[in-house]
């Protein structure tokens, strides 16, 4: 794995664990709403969803640290890479699936699939 996609697989990763804690801790706080799109009403009808998806995100993030990891340090590259690239490959998609389905998040859908999209097509085209 060369160290452009490491790089923005990492940065991908820290994005994954800071959005995931703000989702967890701070999915109410009306400083978060342009984010979140969660009106102060709607806070306890979402909170299970929306503690679930932060823990997602923090589980994807730290795959792709783990996988990083083993990139780098575990003398298995072939299973770290597979790791980050399945990690980056599927917070692509997600990207995707949040604009088709709520329209009004798509500089969100963009900051989720960009750059882990960017990490894939790294990896693939500049070994």
């Amino acid at each position: 794995m060369n160290l452009v996609s490491q790089i923005i697989a990492g940065a991908t990763a820290l994005a994954l664990i800071g959005v995931g804690l703000l989702e967890i801790f701070f999915h109410g706080n009306r400083r978060f709403y342009w984010l979140f799109l969660i009106k102060p009403e709607d806070v306890a009808a979402v909170r299970m969803w929306a503690m679930n998806i932060g823990a997602y995100n923090i589980a994807f993030g730290l795959g792709i640290a783990s996988g990083l990891w083993m990139v780098n340090f575990s003398g298995n590259a072939a299973g770290g890479s597979a790791i980050v690239i399945f990690c980056c490959a599927s917070q692509f998609i997600l990207g995707i699936w949040l604009w088709i389905t709520e329209k009004r998040l798509l500089l969100s859908a963009i900051g989720q699939a960009l750059i882990p999209g960017l990490a894939v097509v790294f990896y693939l085209f500049f070994r």
